[in-house]
């Protein structure tokens, strides 16, 4: 299951001579390029067992490398740096530390899932995607990205009332990233909407941003996805042997 690809060895670590000669063969340029040798010491054996036990990530130990999720991925194609199929090697061999060198973009899948449709082993490597990503947040190698953020707000709003407030989500999403509640896409789309929607949904719209709506008979299903997401949180804290009294829920 070795990388050959000379593109996913670090710049760093290749070593060039302009001019080389071994044994009266001049080798230099190109046929003279070196990989330094290196000795890891950090292997993180359990990295692929914990990545495991996240959801999406279950199916992980059957990748044979064959690239055929890279090939497929949206985000590869406009920045070949994003490379699922090298992350799952690392997690596999556990590199942790070549890993968190990515830890920036990983984040940026969006979930297409061409990758999933084009597996021929059923990896689910979207789901892989979303199970290290969410393994870099437990661990602390990464604060929430504003996609995690928004799934947060959404999810809370679900699961409070039983119902999506479109108005309420984007608040508190622009809250809790920073961001000022006007912004000029946003402004140009609530135009758009009381120029073409009638007078009585937009009153409605307005009074459901104050009074908050919620769905008649929530309570039960409430406190069942509030016992579900508590034990799933739990679960996944026990996988990485993370201690439970940090527990964001």
């Amino acid at each position: 299951m070795p990388i050959h690809e000379k593109s996913l060895i670090r710049k760093e670590n290749l070593v060039t001579h302009e001019r080389l000669t071994l044994e009266g063969v001049d080798v230099s340029g190109d046929w003279s390029t070196f990989i330094q040798p290196r000795v890891i010491t950090d292997y993180n054996e359990a990295m692929q067992d914990e990545i495991a036990a996240l959801p999406g990530g279950e199916a992980i130990h059957r990748c044979w490398q064959c690239g055929s999720c890279t090939n497929a991925c949206t985000i590869n194609a406009l920045n070949s740096d994003f490379n699922p199929r090298y992350w799952i090697y690392l997690i596999r061999i556990g590199l942790e530390s070549e890993l968190l060198r990515d830890k920036d973009i990983i984040w940026q899948c969006v979930s297409c899932n061409k990758c999933t449709y084009a597996c021929p082993r059923d990896v689910n490597p979207e789901g892989v995607m979303k199970a290290t990503a969410h393994w870099l947040e437990l661990k602390g190698h990464t604060p929430p990205s504003p996609a995690m953020v928004f799934d947060e707000v959404f999810s809370e709003q679900v699961f409070e009332h039983g119902r999506i407030e479109d108005g309420r989500v984007l608040r508190r999403f622009f809250a809790r990233t920073g961001q000022a509640l006007r912004q000029d896409w946003l402004v140009a789309m609530v135009k758009g909407l009381v120029s073409r929607l009638p007078v009585s949904l937009l009153i409605r719209l307005g009074l459901a941003t104050v009074i908050e709506p919620k769905t008649r008979g929530w309570g039960p299903a409430r406190a069942a996805i509030a016992e579900y997401v508590a034990e799933r949180h739990a679960a996944d804290r026990r996988a990485l042997s993370l201690p439970a009294e940090e527990s964001k829920r």
